[in-house]
């Protein structure tokens, strides 16, 4: 399912294993450090709330402006607003991984999610999907941001 698209960024979400795939396309190779913010901003802004334990990031398209200080800031202010109750993994993916660094998990309100940075696409799907929670076809699985009043059994 696509959550969102302009022609610089493409968010889509597969329900089943609860991941957000964020993709910068080739028009984004032209962007400012500003115009990444401001496309993740608008997601924000425009999005369906969907439960993600598992958020991949491909920013191979604008590796150029991947900065310490851009990573910082999507971990601030963008991720604690994108996963679900139940944080799972972060994956980034670089040409170059040693442009930035990150810790190995991330605090959040509702849990930690662990973090890291890879080269290849395929080794960091394996990575992300380990052990991680599926839905069942036709389950229903509360695909919203919960509050405290909203408890599984």
């Amino acid at each position: 399912m696509i959550l969102y698209t302009s022609k610089f960024l493409k968010v889509n979400y597969l329900e089943l294993q609860y991941l957000m795939h964020f993709y910068w396309t080739e028009y984004a190779g032209y962007m400012d450090e500003e115009g990444v913010y401001h496309e993740f901003l608008n997601f924000l802004d425009k999005r369906i709330y969907k439960r993600a334990h598992q958020i991949y990031i491909d920013w191979r398209q604008t590796e150029h402006l991947v900065s310490q200080e851009t990573a910082d800031w999507f971990i601030k202010y963008i991720l604690p607003r994108i996963v679900s109750h139940k944080p799972h993994r972060l994956g980034f993916l670089l040409n170059d991984a040693r442009k930035i660094s990150l810790p190995d998990t991330i605090p959040l309100k509702h849990g930690q999610i662990a973090a890291r940075l890879f080269t290849n696409p395929l080794v960091l799907m394996q990575w992300l999907m380990e052990n991680a929670e599926r839905k069942i076809p036709g389950q229903d699985n509360h695909d919203h941001h919960h509050n405290d009043s909203c408890h599984h059994t």
